[in-house]
């Protein structure tokens, strides 16, 4: 597999290491679950894998988060069950990383919920209490999105189908959004992504991004907090995003600390644009840093 030219001369000027970035790239990923907790437990979770013969390894800055080269854990009992779901690991960072303000909320978004895996994370995490909202835009997507709320067992979710921008105006205490991107960091996973990449479709995203991002804003509560984050390394649907929303309101960037794992601050300059100095708040994880997928993550209060 070749990356584009063009690929390789944008990503090569914003990383520690090039050369090991893209050798990682071209190694696939070892598969990923997280315990669901309205359904088992982490020692259950163990003690079933460990009779089976298949071997996890604990994620040190998750513990409910696991690792392991068998291709089987979604062919498993408790995979069907619901005790597990299968999600990327640093797929599960920005619902990690908004853990304390849920177990404050009572009505939380997820603006780009399909196909579940942050919402079932967030349900775990607040428990059957309050109300999480799960919206998507494409109709298909809501099906998969309800297999896997029922699977998991989660009692307090709403599924909606609506375009984030005409969202009716409820004013909620957390926000996630997860936004559609052109999912560069999800390479290890799908070598496709890179025979459709173009920085033309970047630049349509982040038109896209920037106005869901101002919708995210405006249905946040006073004082609530809104994480925006995507699987993706371009700075125009990540940081240059964030960037707009600071510069079309008060919005303010909180700091991400997430011990044991190794992150990159968001970058202020990009070939000939600056952003905004509190934009370096956000953080990157790149593939080479902890073995992982890649992604962006900005954490945003009102």
């Amino acid at each position: 597999m070749e990356f584009p030219k063009r690929f390789k001369e944008r990503y090569s000027s914003l990383v520690d290491d090039p050369e090991k970035l893209f050798a990682t790239l071209l190694k696939p990923l070892d598969k990923s679950f997280r315990v669901n907790t309205l359904k088992s437990n982490i020692k259950e979770v163990q003690k079933r894998f460990k009779e089976y013969g298949i071997k996890i390894q604990q994620v040190p800055w998750y513990k409910e988060a696991f690792v392991t080269k068998e291709l089987r854990i979604g062919e498993t009992l408790e995979h069907f069950l619901g005790y597990i779901y299968n999600q990327e690991i640093t797929s599960m960072l920005p619902v990690l990383i908004l853990k304390k303000e849920l177990e404050k909320a009572t009505l939380v978004l997820d603006a780009c919920a399909a196909p579940g895996s942050k919402t079932t994370q967030m349900a775990g995490i607040i428990g059957n209490r309050g109300l999480i909202v799960a919206n998507d835009l494409i109709y298909k997507r809501i099906k998969a999105l309800k297999f896997n709320i029922e699977r998991i067992g989660a009692l307090n979710i709403l599924i909606t189908n609506k375009d984030l921008t005409r969202f009716p105006d409820i004013k909620f205490d957390v926000v996630l959004l997860d936004a559609p991107c052109s999912s560069e960091g999800r390479i290890r996973k799908d070598y496709e992504v890179l025979s459709t990449w173009s920085e033309r479709t970047i630049k349509e995203n982040s038109k896209i991004q920037k106005k869901l991002i101002l919708k995210a804003y405006d249905l946040l509560n006073e004082n609530g907090t809104l994480v925006y984050s995507t699987c993706t390394f371009a700075p125009e649907e990540n940081e240059e995003v964030v960037n707009y929303l600071l510069n079309k309101t008060n919005a303010k960037l909180m700091k991400i600390n997430i011990p044991k794992l190794k992150t990159s601050s968001g970058i202020t300059k990009f070939e000939k644009k600056e952003y905004n100095k509190e934009v370096s708040k956000a953080i990157r994880i790149w593939p080479h840093q902890n073995d992982t997928g890649g992604f962006f993550i900005a954490k945003i209060k009102k």
